[in-house]
């Protein structure tokens, strides 16, 4: 039984610590307690993956399935669209591996995000868990390092997004930091000290395998929809979540960044898998498995803490309508 105490504080929703603080006090220690018995199901984590997998590869078929001419060409356009929505779902399922929850053993839980979601996007699992630890650590911070979400959505940054041309200049940017971090020794351990050759040229690699296969089996129709899916549809989705997921509204002042909790539906659970729907408990506690996560959150609504949560709850689609609205009033 959870045993809350009534405690005459306010605490801001951006002060995670302090939130965990009043909840520690709140709750006289059973929040600790109750965090660690929230051991993961990795059952379910390798259905999750499963299932990515599974609707890339139906996606995929169906578009060869059309087959040449005209209509093969249509069919690679929403074909894409499908490409870059699944890898940005087994995407996500980079930061479980990030907090070792994708396997019970450690160097198990590295293989496997290397060998299924890491390639995809030509990295490894120890940069990124170096990467992404900054942006817990400092989110909105100067020292964040995932800051796509600091973008007006403009109608030139969504065509920046669609072009590669984002993309890009994140690329370069990360180059040039790694070059003065070479210099000065100023990035060094961060996630501007670059990522592995290695990773990527193996990434390039495995792409270039899938497309060539598909070209030789003659489903060039699919190899389309790859490229297209990867090279533009999956950027453009990983940095538009990003934004809905921390980019404030002019009704949310006071904080360079914000964190929220959408919905359970079917699109949610994809678009944010991993638990990115529930995104505000995953930065209050990051080390806590997705698969777990509405325990987590049936607990908290017990607390003082509970309105906080429901004061976060939205959808992707009223954030990105806010947002758009801002953005285009200036």
């Amino acid at each position: 039984m959870l045993h809350v105490t009534t405690i005459d504080a306010a605490v801001d929703p951006e002060d995670l610590g302090g939130m965990r603080a009043l909840l520690a006090a709140e709750t006289k220690g059973e929040y600790g307690r109750f965090k660690r018995s929230l051991t993961p199901d990795f059952g379910r984590v390798r259905k999750d993956v499963i299932f990515g997998y599974a609707a890339l590869a139906l996606t995929l078929l169906a578009v060869a399935a059309v087959g040449g001419g005209m209509a093969g060409i249509l069919a690679a356009f929403p074909g894409a669209v499908g490409v870059g929505y699944w890898i940005a779902y087994l995407q996500l399922f980079i930061h479980e591996a990030a907090h070792y929850n994708l396997a019970r053993d450690k160097r198990a839980n590295d293989r496997v995000a290397d060998s299924l979601i890491c390639w995809q996007v030509g990295t490894n699992i120890a940069s990124y868990r170096r990467t992404h630890s900054e942006h817990h650590r400092f989110l909105g911070e100067v020292g964040d390092t995932e800051l796509s979400y600091t973008h007006p959505l403009t109608a030139r940054f969504l065509i920046e997004m669609a072009t590669g041309i984002h993309a890009l200049r994140v690329f370069t940017q990360r180059k040039g930091a790694r070059a003065e971090g070479a210099k000065g020794g100023a990035m060094k351990g961060t996630a501007m000290e670059g990522r592995a050759i290695g990773p990527l040229f193996r990434g390039l690699a495995i792409h270039g395998l899938l497309i060539g296969a598909m070209l030789l089996a003659g489903a060039w129709s699919a190899a389309l929809a790859w490229v297209l899916g990867v090279g533009v549809v999956f950027p453009v989705l990983a940095t538009l979540r990003q934004s809905l997921e921390h980019r404030p509204t002019r009704a949310e002042t006071g904080h360079p960044a914000v964190t929220r909790i959408f919905g359970d539906d079917p699109f949610s659970r994809t678009f944010g898998g991993a638990g990115f729907n529930r995104h505000l408990l995953h930065h209050l506690e990051p080390n806590i498995s997705y698969t777990r996560l509405a325990d987590f959150e049936a607990f908290l609504m017990k607390t003082s803490v509970g309105p906080i949560f429901d004061a976060r709850r939205t959808s992707y689609a009223a954030v990105f309508s806010a947002l758009l609205k801002d953005d285009r009033n200036g």
